[in-house]
């Protein structure tokens, strides 16, 4: 019987240029992610809630809404309701985060405040409404950190000039004279010194009775 000699056992290895584009794929997404400029605040788009159209032109992007919340309710499932500006626009929170701001609800600390809300504005529709109807315009809160209560410039007191005491000595000084001059013309003025009484001539008795 002829036996043929083994054949040697071959195995295959990626070539390097398989090989090397894999290796550094981690390392060459982080240093894209990195590279990237970061979103700022001040680089969001920014409306006002009052204004409908503008807001809607915002959907679907991080944004930032500004309005005064005019009425803040908790419905019984546990969610909070923030409308802005009679209900054009709406912050929605739900009760698993309340525990993030301080004094629970968010319908008792914002309500009656113009506040600045960021987040994704996205378009809510109930299932009863008609699919030509426009959904309500809303933002999710699920952090303090989103929202921020603003203080209208017109509240703010002007700060009062500090009275110089030069001419509050001088002021006095004024009313002090002017007051004297008021005074009737028999009324005797007042002077810094007083004068001494006159004391009576004292009468000799011997002058009348001898």
């Amino acid at each position: 019987m002829l036996r043929l000699p083994p054949v040697p056992r071959t195995v295959s290895r990626p070539t390097p240029a398989e090989t090397f584009p894999m290796k550094l794929l981690p390392a060459l997404l982080f240093l894209f992610t990195a590279t990237l400029p970061a979103l700022r605040a001040e680089d969001l788009p920014r409306a006002n809630a009052i204004e409908e159209d503008a807001v809607r032109a915002l959907l679907g992007k991080k944004s930032i809404i500004t309005g005064k919340v005019t009425d803040a309710f908790e419905s019984p499932n546990g969610m909070t309701f923030l409308n802005l500006d009679g209900g054009k626009f709406t912050v929605v929170a739900w009760k698993e985060s309340y525990d993030k701001f301080e004094g629970g609800s968010p319908a008792k600390l914002y309500k009656d405040k113009t506040v600045e809300v960021t987040g994704e504005v996205f378009e809510y529709r109930s299932k009863s409404a008609a699919k030509t109807d426009p959904g309500k315009l809303e933002i999710k809160l699920t952090s303090p950190d989103q929202i921020k209560i603003l203080t209208p410039a017109s509240d703010a007191k002007p700060e009062e000039p500090k009275a110089d005491p030069k001419d509050k000595s001088s002021k006095a000084k004024k009313e002090s004279k002017a007051s004297q001059e008021e005074k009737p013309a028999g009324e005797p003025k007042e002077t810094d010194a007083k004068t001494p009484a006159e004391k009576p001539e004292r009468i000799d008795p011997k002058k009348y009775f001898k």
